[in-house]
C-alpha cells in the first residue's frame, strides 16, 4: 500500500509538471489584443485630438493601459466583477446564481466574469447556447492560466462594446464627451461603466440614454457611495453632457500624417487647432463673400518660421465638396507660382553684386533670345528702381536680371533648395521667372523660410521630429545681408485696399509679402512674412479653369491680411523686426540713376548697401558737359568767355522713346560742334547696344516662306546719338535712327553684325544662320 501511494504521488507530480509545461508551451507570447488593429490618433501640438481613424475592421478602438484611469478601473470592477482578482476566470457562485435566476425564476441575469466577457468578445463566441457557454468557460480558464489579471482587465478596457462601432472606453470617452479617458468625471465614468451592459440601447449619433442604462448607472452610483461615502453625491447630480462627435479636424493635414506614419498609433502633429479653426473660419467666410465672382476654392498654410513647424494647413475650402474636388490637397499640389519667385531673382542679383535696392533697372520692350516678356498691365515704365520693380512686380526687369545672374541662376537655386519635379533647365528658359516651373505651397513656403531665417533653408515639419531626422538638413543658400534687404523691400509692398485688410493698418506689424498670378488667371497667390510666421494663401480651381478675378493682389492678398489681422494681437513686439546685419550700411546714390552718386548728381538719396558686395559703379546718367553759348554746340574746351558748364541727364535712346510716348519731357544733350575730332568723340559716353539680332541665338532660314527671311537690326544708343550705322562682316549695309529697325536678308553662314554710332562708338555680335531642312 505504501509503495502504491508513493507511485500515485509521483504520478500526480509528473502530471502536474506536464500540465505546467504544456501550459507554458501553449501560453500566448503576446497580449490578448495585440493582434487587433487599433485606431490611429492624430494630436495637435497641445495634445488636442485632431482625428481618430477607423481600424481595419471599421471600428473605433484606442489602446488604453489598465491604469489609465484608476476610478474607471474601480467602477468597472464594481459593476462587472467585484471578485475579479480572486477567482480563476470563472466565478461559480455567480454562474449558479445566474442559472437559478434564468432557468428557475425566468429572470435573466448575467453571471459572466470579466475574463469570460473578454473570451467571448475576443474570440467571437456564441454564448447563448450551452456548448457555447462551456467553450467560453474553458477559454476563460485557459486565459487566466496564460495571462495576468491586469492583462485581461486591460483587454476588457480596450474591446468592451460601447455603442455602434465604438470599442473600448478610450474612444467612447473621446467621442461622447470630447475628453481623454484620464479627464472623465465620476458621472461620466459611471455611465461608461454600465454602457457595455446594453450598448445597443444607446443611440450614439442621436445621443439619448435609455431608461435601463440610466437605472443601471443609478444603481452603480449607490454601490459607489456605499464604498466612498456621500462626498460624491453632488457631482453626480449634475446633468450628463453627452454628445457624439468623432474628431475630424484638418482633414488634408491629418490624412497626410496618417499615410506618412501608417504604423504609428499615436501621431503628434505640429498644428495648433485654435489657429487651424481660425484659418478655416476666415477662409470659409471669405469664399462665401466672393462666390458671386466665381471664387469657390482656396488653400492656406501657416508656418512658424523659427522651427518651420506647420501651425495651420487648409488643403481646400471644403473637404467634402466634390464639385470643387475638395479632397485634393491644395497645400501639396503643384501649381504655377506666378510672380512669387521674383524676390529670389532680386536676392541672387544682390548676392552677385549686380544691384542694390536703388539700382535703376530698365522696364522697356526687350527680347531675351526667344523670350519676349511683357508686363501684367501691358505697359512699360521706363527706368524703375530695383525695389519698386519688385514691389510692383514688373516682369521685364525681373527677366533682365534673371538673364544676368549666373552660378547659381534661379533654376540652380531652386534645385539646391530641393524643389522637386523640375524638368531640365532648358525646358523653362527665362520663363521660370514668371512661374513656368510648378511648385507646391509647401515648397514655396520653404523658399520664403530662407528669407525668414536669414538665408538658411529648413525643411517644413508637420510632426515632431528633430531637425537631424528630417529628410533635408539645414543649409545656407543666401547671405543674411541679402535676406535683410529683400525683406526690407517686401515690407514696402502696400497693403491691398479691398476687403478688411485696411483694418490692419492700425496694427504696428511689418508684413513683407509678395503676390503672384499665373498665366491664364488659373492661380493667384499671396505669401507674407510677419512676426515669426510665414503665411501662404492660394485661390483658384483644381481643374485649372481660369477666371480673370484670380489676381494675387486683389483676391489673395486681402484674405492673407484678414488672417494676419486675427493673429497680430498675439505676437510679441520683440519678435516683429530684427536689426540689420553689420555689413549693411547706408550710402548716397543718384536719385536719377540709382548708381553711386558723384558731384554732378544734383539729387541724391540714401540706400541700404552691402559693403564689399553691392555694385560700386558711379552714375553714368548725370554728366557734366561744356557748351559754347555762341553756337549752342557741345565742346571739349573748358575755358573761355563763351564756354558754359552744365549738368545734363544722358538717357539711352530706348528710354527717351518711352518718355516721349508717355508725354514726359526730357532734355536731350546738345550735339557736338561738327569741327570736333571724331577720335575724341569716341572716348566719351556709352557705346550703342545691339538688341537684335539676339545673343546666343541660331536663326533658321525658311525655304517655304521668304517673308521670314529678313533679319531685323535694332540697337539703342546714348542720348546724344542721332544716327547709327550697320555693318555685316565689316560691309556697310545702311544707317538708321537709334531704335529704328532696319532689315537684312538672311543667308546661310556665320556672320559678324556690327553697329557704330555717329560718335564712333560700336557694338558687335556673331550670329549663325542655318537652312530649314524641311
Amino acid at each position: 500500500m505504501i509503495a502504491r501511494s508513493k507511485y500515485r504521488v509521483l504520478l500526480l507530480v509528473a502530471a502536474a509538471g506536464c500540465l505546467y509545461i504544456l501550459i507554458q508551451f501553449l501560453k500566448p507570447s503576446r497580449a490578448i489584443v495585440e493582434s487587433l488593429d487599433f485606431s490611429q490618433i492624430v494630436y495637435d501640438r497641445n495634445g488636442t485630438v485632431l482625428r481618430i481613424a477607423l481600424a481595419d475592421d471599421e471600428k473605433y478602438r484606442i489602446h488604453t493601459h489598465v491604469d489609465a484611469n484608476p476610478l474607471l478601473k474601480e467602477a468597472i470592477l464594481l459593476k462587472e466583477d467585484r471578485y475579479f482578482y480572486y477567482h480563476p476566470g470563472v466565478n461559480p457562485v455567480s454562474l449558479l446564481r445566474a442559472f437559478y435566476q434564468t432557468f428557475l425564476r425566468d429572470r435573466k441575469i448575467g453571471g459572466s466574469t470579466i475574463t469570460m466577457q473578454v473570451a467571448r468578445l475576443r474570440y467571437n463566441l456564441n454564448t447563448r447556447t450551452i456548448p457555447g457557454k462551456i467553450k467560453q468557460i474553458l477559454y476563460a480558464l485557459f486565459m487566466e492560466l496564460s495571462h495576468s489579471k491586469n492583462e485581461i482587465l486591460e483587454a476588457y478596457l480596450n474591446i468592451a462594446p460601447c455603442g455602434g462601432n465604438i470599442e473600448g472606453f478610450a474612444p467612447a470617452s473621446l467621442i461622447y464627451f470630447g475628453k481623454d479617458i484620464t479627464d472623465l468625471t465620476l458621472q461620466e465614468i459611471l455611465f461608461l461603466s454600465v454602457l457595455p451592459q446594453n450598448p445597443s440601447a444607446f443611440h450614439a449619433k442621436t445621443p439619448s440614454v435609455e431608461n435601463g442604462l440610466a437605472e443601471a448607472r443609478q444603481c452603480l452610483f449607490k454601490v459607489w457611495r456605499e464604498r466612498h461615502g456621500d462626498s460624491t453625491a453632488a457631482p453626480f447630480d449634475m446633468p450628463l453632457n453627452i454628445g457624439y462627435d468623432v474628431p475630424f479636424h484638418a482633414p488634408h493635414y491629418t490624412t497626410a500624417l496618417l499615410q506618412k506614419y501608417d504604423r504609428e498609433q499615436k501621431i503628434y502633429g505640429t498644428i495648433d487647432l485654435q489657429l487651424q479653426e481660425t484659418v478655416t473660419r476666415l477662409t470659409s467666410r471669405y469664399i462665401q463673400r466672393q462666390k458671386h465672382l466665381g471664387v469657390y476654392n482656396a488653400a492656406v498654410l501657416l508656418v512658424d518660421a523659427d522651427n518651420m513647424h506647420v501651425l495651420a494647413s487648409l488643403g481646400s475650402a471644403d473637404f467634402f465638396d466634390d464639385e470643387i474636388q475638395g479632397q485634393v490637397n491644395g497645400v501639396r499640389s503643384r501649381r504655377s507660382p506666378g510672380s512669387t519667385l521674383k524676390p529670389f531673382i532680386y536676392a541672387l542679383a544682390m548676392e552677385q553684386g549686380l544691384i542694390h535696392p536703388m539700382t535703376m533697372l530698365k522696364d522697356a520692350p526687350t527680347s531675351f533670345s526667344e523670350y519676349s516678356p511683357d508686363n501684367y498691365e501691358g505697359d512699360f515704365k521706363g527706368p524703375v528702381k530695383a525695389w519698386e520693380a519688385l514691389v510692383t512686380s514688373r516682369n521685364v526687369p525681373a527677366v533682365a536680371l534673371a538673364s544676368q545672374i549666373k552660378e547659381p541662376d534661379l533654376y540652380d537655386f531652386l534645385y539646391k533648395a530641393g524643389v522637386g519635379n523640375l524638368q531640365d533647365k532648358a525646358h523653362y528658359g527665362l520663363s521660370i521667372v514668371l512661374g513656368s516651373a510648378e511648385l507646391s505651397m509647401v515648397e514655396l513656403v520653404a523658399l520664403y523660410g530662407i528669407l525668414a531665417n536669414d538665408g538658411v533653408y529648413r525643411e517644413l515639419a508637420d510632426s515632431y521630429e528633430s531637425e537631424e531626422d528630417r529628410a533635408v538638413r539645414p543649409r545656407r543658400l543666401l547671405s543674411k545681408e541679402v535676406c535683410y534687404l529683400v525683406k526690407d523691400i517686401l515690407r514696402k509692398n502696400p497693403r491691398p485696399s479691398s476687403g478688411n485688410a485696411a483694418m490692419l493698418q492700425e496694427v504696428d506689424l511689418p508684413v513683407a509679402y509678395k503676390t503672384g498670378t499665373s498665366i491664364g488667371f488659373k492661380d493667384c497667390w499671396a505669401i507674407g512674412l510677419f512676426g515669426h510666421y510665414i503665411l501662404a494663401v492660394w485661390l483658384g480651381n483644381f481643374d485649372g479653369y481660369g477666371n480673370p478675378v484670380f489676381n494675387g493682389r486683389s483676391l489673395a492678398a486681402p484674405l492673407m491680411f484678414e488672417i494676419i489681422d486675427s493673429i497680430a494681437p498675439h505676437i510679441e513686439k520683440s519678435t516683429k523686426i530684427s536689426l540689420p546685419p553689420e555689413r549693411i550700411t547706408r550710402i548716397d546714390v543718384c536719385a536719377v540713376s540709382g548708381q553711386i552718386a558723384h558731384p554732378h548728381c544734383l539729387r541724391q538719396i540714401p540706400t541700404l548697401y552691402i559693403a564689399g558686395k553691392s555694385p560700386i559703379a558711379k552714375c553714368r546718367i548725370c554728366r557734366e558737359i561744356y557748351v559754347d553759348t555762341r553756337t549752342g554746340y557741345r565742346t571739349f574746351r573748358t575755358d573761355g568767355p563763351s564756354i558754359k558748364k552744365q549738368v545734363v541727364e544722358f538717357w539711352p535712346t530706348d528710354l527717351l522713346a518711352l518718355f516721349k510716348k508717355a508725354g514726359i519731357p526730357r532734355q536731350v544733350p546738345p550735339p557736338f560742334d561738327p569741327r570736333e575730332s571724331l577720335a575724341m568723340l569716341s572716348t566719351t559716353g556709352i557705346p550703342p547696344e545691339i538688341l537684335s539680332p539676339l545673343k546666343d541665338t541660331e536663326y533658321i532660314l525658311s525655304r517655304s516662306d521668304a517673308a521670314f527671311n529678313d533679319l531685323p537690326l535694332l540697337a539703342h544708343a546714348d542720348a546724344d546719338v542721332q544716327e547709327v550705322y550697320w555693318f555685316v562682316d565689316e560691309k556697310y549695309i545702311g544707317k538708321a535712327h537709334p531704335d529704328e529697325t532696319r532689315y537684312w536678308s538672311l543667308a546661310p553662314g556665320v556672320f559678324k553684325i556690327g553697329v557704330i554710332d555717329d560718335h564712333g562708338r560700336s557694338d558687335y555680335r556673331e550670329i549663325r544662320i542655318s537652312v530649314d531642312s524641311k
